[in-house]
C-alpha cells in the first residue's frame, strides 16, 4: 500500500510540474522572448468629458543595433496591425488595455511606434469632436521607451504607454466656458516595466468620508521646485486612486479638489516592483 502511495504522490508531482512548466514563459519559440504593449491613461478633467476615443490601426516596435541607430532609422517591426478603438478615460487607476503581444528576437528593444489614425472627444454635455491627426502621424508617432528592454530568451517583458489626455487634447476657447474644440498634440509616455513600481492610496476629508474626483500629481522635484509633472490621476468613487509604471526614483505628490485645502507628500520613494502607499486627508 505505501508503495502503491508512494507511486501515486510521485505521478501527481510530476503532472505538476509539467503543467508548471507549460505557461506562456516556457511556450515560446527558441531563441525568442516576448513583449506585451499596454496602454494606459493620464486623464483629463474628468466632469468635462465623457469620452477620449484614439483609433490606432498598427503598433510596431524598434530594435537597436550593436552599432545603435538613428531616430529616423527603418528598423521597425510590426507587433499589431488592424483598426482598434480606444476609450482612453476607461484607462484609469492602474487600468491598462493591451494593444500588441509579440515573440520576437532576443535584444534591446528601444522605440514603439503608434500609428494614429483617428481622435475623437466627447464632453459631458453630449458635443462631440473630431480631431485633425497631426500631418507627422502618417508616419507614425515615436515613443522612446525608458529605459530601454533588454529582452532575454525565454523571457516575458511588459511596456507600458502611458497616454496624457490632458496635454494630448489641447483645449481652443475657455475651458471653463465655451469650448470650441480641441487641437491633438500626442503626448505619450513609454515606460518598461521591469524597472518601475507604482504609488497607490485614498484620499478622504478630515471625518475619514472617502473623496471622489480628487487630482493625484506627480512630481520630480527639480531644486526644490515642482515644476516637472511627471503624471496624474483622479480618485474613483471609493477615494481611491493608483499611479503605475512609476520610474523608481524619489518624488513630491500634489492632492487638490475644489472646496478643498490642497495637500503635498515630499519625499516619497518608489522602487521597482514595489507599490509605495500615500494616503491624503484634506481639510
Amino acid at each position: 500500500m505505501n508503495k502503491y502511495r508512494l507511486f501515486i504522490t510521485a505521478l501527481v508531482l510530476s503532472l505538476v510540474s509539467l503543467f508548471s512548466c507549460n505557461n506562456d514563459e516556457y511556450a515560446l519559440p527558441s531563441g525568442k522572448g516576448r513583449i506585451n504593449v499596454l496602454l494606459t491613461d493620464s486623464p483629463f478633467p474628468i466632469d468635462l468629458i465623457s469620452n477620449t476615443y484614439v483609433s490606432i490601426d498598427r503598433v510596431e516596435i524598434r530594435q537597436k543595433s550593436e552599432e545603435g541607430l538613428g531616430e529616423d532609422a527603418d528598423s521597425f517591426i510590426v507587433v499589431a496591425e488592424g483598426e482598434m478603438e480606444i476609450d482612453l478615460l476607461q484607462l484609469t487607476n492602474g487600468i491598462t488595455e493591451q494593444i500588441a503581444t509579440a515573440d520576437l528576437e532576443a535584444g534591446v528593444y528601444d522605440m514603439i511606434r503608434l500609428h494614429v489614425t483617428d481622435a475623437t472627444i466627447v464632453l459631458a454635455d453630449g458635443s462631440e469632436f473630431d480631431l485633425k491627426i497631426p500631418s507627422g502621424s502618417s508616419s507614425g508617432l515615436k515613443i522612446k521607451i525608458d529605459p530601454a528592454i533588454s529582452l532575454s530568451e525565454g523571457e516575458t517583458s511588459d511596456v507600458l504607454l502611458d497616454f496624457d489626455v490632458s496635454r494630448s487634447f489641447v483645449v481652443k476657447g475657455n475651458i471653463n466656458g465655451n469650448i470650441e474644440g480641441f487641437n491633438f498634440k500626442p503626448v505619450v509616455r513609454g515606460v518598461y516595466m521591469g524597472s518601475a513600481g507604482r504609488i497607490e492610496g485614498t484620499v478622504s476629508d478630515t471625518t475619514s468620508n472617502p473623496l471622489e474626483n480628487a487630482m493625484i500629481k506627480l512630481f520630480m522635484p527639480e531644486d526644490g521646485i515642482l515644476d516637472s509633472l511627471i503624471m496624474s490621476s483622479f480618485t474613483d468613487v471609493e477615494g481611491s486612486y493608483k499611479l503605475i509604471g512609476v520610474p523608481e526614483g524619489v518624488y513630491s505628490i500634489v492632492c487638490e479638489l475644489e472646496g478643498f485645502a490642497s495637500d503635498t507628500v515630499n519625499d516619497v520613494s518608489v522602487s521597482s516592483g514595489n507599490a509605495t502607499t500615500v494616503n491624503f486627508q484634506l481639510e
